[in-house]
């Protein structure tokens, strides 16, 4: 509950520095007051596209991550094990990196549809975070551990199954939320400039064209609270909610 109480007196806070920001601009362009920002909220969220916009994003997240996250597990693993391979993708891996994000969505625009653009750059994005997960999982494993597995002869599924992939479920719980957050903005910030039909991309290009920063704003809300909601159902506390009211 203390903690709880933190989060409401901080949001309290900036809620009110927010108002008298804006009293003081007194310019809803620039800075629109939160009552403005509250009310083109509401127009957004009751509008019959909303759900569409929201869907739309939420998909191409979806499917971006899925691959990003196959992707990464499968060949961090195999990075993890052999150092081959762990070289041979090392340039891979250090490029999708040092690339602007930018020069990433613009490329993703020429080569693909503006539906799917966001999709390869989510992918692009998101894999390196994923993969580096599971290639330090695997190496930060107990050296004895790994000396033990080869003293009784354990065979590669067996040392797959009891070693490696209690290692990689942990790196990976650590990384998941950010990632997913991550993953989240960077599906919306390939929106902003591809516009596919529906994303909530598409609603910030929208309010943006017919100067409603309002509008900007509470969008930004939503992908706020987006964000919020996924990180939620990634974590621990809510997979051993899951777990507890399942049964399992």
């Amino acid at each position: 509950m203390k903690n709880r109480r933190y989060v409401l007196i901080s949001t309290v806070v900036v809620i009110l520095l927010w108002w008298i920001a804006a009293t003081i601009v007194n310019n809803p362009v620039k800075l629109p007051s939160p009552q403005e920002t509250v009310l083109a909220l509401f127009e957004i969220m009751t509008s019959k596209m909303f759900l569409l916009q929201v869907f739309g994003t939420l998909r191409r997240s979806i499917i971006g991550f899925t691959i990003a996250f196959i992707a990464g597990v499968v060949l961090g693993i195999g990075s993890g094990i052999s150092t081959p391979i762990f070289y041979l993708l090392k340039p891979i891996v250090l490029t999708q990196r040092s690339v602007p994000t930018m020069a990433v969505i613009l490329l993703a625009l020429i080569w693909l549809s503006r539906e799917l653009a966001p999709i390869l750059v989510s992918v692009a994005v998101i894999f390196p975070v994923i993969y580096s997960a599971v290639v330090n999982g695997i190496r930060n494993i107990d050296k004895q551990l790994l000396e033990m597995a080869t003293v009784y002869h354990l065979s590669k599924r067996r040392r797959l199954i009891h070693l490696y992939l209690p290692s990689i479920r942990s790196a990976l719980f650590a990384v998941a939320a950010a990632a997913v957050s991550l993953n989240l903005k960077i599906t919306i910030a390939a929106e902003v400039l591809s516009q596919p039909g529906l994303g909530i991309g598409t609603g910030f290009m929208i309010e943006k064209s017919v100067v409603n920063t309002a509008g900007v704003i509470a969008w930004g809300i939503v992908a706020i609270l987006l964000g919020a909601l996924l990180e939620f159902l990634v974590s621990p506390k809510f997979l051993s909610l899951f777990k507890r009211t399942t049964g399992n």
